[in-house]
């Protein structure tokens, strides 16, 4: 075997290699072990032994779309619901950066795919969602090569999905049981002609794909399909209580914890949320950024940096306030710790808006900031809201169960 280190963005409660190592693979019309070391590489977590692997258990892919963390932190969420439901269960993830780094930090293995295109933004304001389009287009291409030449459906029976429809897709074609976690079934970015043009097409195509899957779960409004169940909040279980975490994290003041995922979109949110902290002069408050695997922001006296954060729903726990861009995971890790949330979503992001307008904010609060962070500091914990795990893992343990028995 051959070891590539590899170095943590951030110090992470596990660590994580790349290994080529022998992996069982169909090719074409034989199956056959094929060393890795010409392929793709496997990430394996060395947090747990995953170097041999029982031959009874029951083997599949969990695809996760790669367009910043919330995905991923979805997804994590889930797998280690099933496996402590389900402990003959072998979870191979297929991730693109940033979520790979996520997966593996978390103790997952993970193939390696291609990463998703990001949005296109200037200054907190998505530009027309077309070009995206286009950039996803090939990315579905390239996707598409990779799995047909890396995929062994032979081996891996089944295929969950969380918005990675570029396996979904693969996964139907070859008839392999598929279960799909969305948002929701259709987008509504587009705001300029050509971009409701190209959208237009893009959600037939895959409202087909989620039709033609066994099992949709979906956290959103949802078309009444027989395959669809609608889910409420995932998030990450905390590993702590949060008088624990404060005293590991240091965290000797009142704690405002700046997100803005694994995007480029947020720095807008964190220049103005620096700006306003400095501008407020709270003594008794410390801001903690976290600015994710694709921005860089340098210290400054009472603000603390950090990139890539595998364990954020801890800092978000401990924290006194959240100030995000309103991605779906961070809220709702906020809404389930209790912790007061200031949303701040990018000028144009539909699903980012919605979820900020269901907490009352729009983008235009971002100018309010010195207004609101003494207001939400100053209203302490809130009471933790449920999440759906239990409920979407027993569907999802139902499609296992069936599938197994099929």
């Amino acid at each position: 075997m051959l070891f590539y280190s590899w170095k943590p963005l951030s110090s992470a409660p596990r660590t994580a290699c790349y290994i080529t190592t022998p992996v069982r693979r169909s090719h074409r019309s034989q199956d056959r072990l094929v060393p890795r070391h010409l392929g793709c590489l496997i990430r394996r977590s060395l947090w747990k032994r995953t170097m041999s692997r029982p031959m009874e258990e029951l083997r599949g892919y969990f695809a996760v779309h790669s367009q910043g963390l919330g995905h991923a932190t979805r997804a994590v969420a889930l797998a280690r619901g099933l496996l402590e439901r389900r402990r003959d269960l072998y979870l191979l993830f297929l991730a693109g950066s940033p979520a790979l780094d996520l997966v593996v930090a978390n103790g997952f293995d993970a193939l390696t795919m291609p990463p998703a295109p990001d949005w296109r933004t200037t200054d907190g304001v998505l530009a027309p969602v077309w070009r995206w389009y286009r950039d996803y287009g090939r990315y579905l291409r390239i996707a598409r090569r990779f799995l047909d030449r890396e995929a062994d459906w032979g081996y891996y029976c089944f295929l969950l999905s969380d918005s990675e429809l570029a396996s979904a897709g693969e996964a139907i074609r070859h008839r392999i049981p598929t279960a799909l976690i969305l948002d929701a079934t259709r987008h509504d970015f587009a705001r300029d002609p050509l971009s409701r043009f190209v959208e237009g097409p893009a959600n037939f195509w895959a409202s087909r794909i989620a039709r033609k899957a066994e099992l949709v779960l979906a956290a959103e409004s949802a078309p009444d399909w027989p395959n669809v169940r609608r889910i409420g909040p995932i998030v990450r279980g905390f590993s702590a209580s949060r008088e624990k975490l404060r005293e590991d994290f240091v965290f000797r003041k009142k704690t405002i914890l700046v997100t803005v995922g694994g995007t480029a979109v947020g720095e807008f949110l964190i220049r103005e949320a620096v700006r306003a902290f400095h501008a407020l002069k709270l003594e008794d408050v410390s801001m903690v950024v976290v600015s994710g695997p694709k921005l860089k922001v340098d210290s400054e006296s009472g603000v603390y940096t950090y990139g890539f954060l595998p364990n954020l729903q801890d800092y978000v726990l401990a924290a006194d306030l959240v100030i995000t861009t309103a991605g779906k995971g961070t809220v709702n890790e906020a809404l389930a710790a209790g912790t007061p949330v200031i949303a701040i979503p990018p000028e144009g992001h539909a699903e980012a808006e919605r979820n900020a307008a269901a907490l009352g904010y729009q983008h235009g609060d971002i100018h309010r900031l010195k207004e609101l962070i003494p207001q939400k500091l100053a209203l302490g914990r809130l009471p933790p809201q449920p999440t759906g795990n239990d409920r979407a893992i027993g569907f999802l343990i139902d499609f296992l169960e069936r599938m197994a028995n099929a």
